[in-house]
């Protein structure tokens, strides 16, 4: 299924504002269909891999003891 803007962000849970800066800033994968922006569930799947930000090892941060 491809969506438009409005139905991209509202699966993201961001503003339409933000999924056009993420386009401008070519951020997030989408193609351009007759001059609209279109996204697919896989472009969304994609975008959220690929903005996954790893968790801090807990023994490195949390588990020393201030010396």
């Amino acid at each position: 299924m491809l969506m438009n803007i409005k139905q991209a962000a509202g699966e993201l849970g961001i503003s339409e504002i933000t999924v056009r800066r993420l386009i401008r800033l070519r951020r997030i994968p989408y193609r351009k269909i007759g001059g609209i922006y279109r996204f697919t569930d896989d472009d969304i799947a994609q975008f959220l891999i690929i903005s996954r930000v790893p968790a801090i090892q807990q023994e490195d941060t949390l588990c020393k003891k201030q010396t």
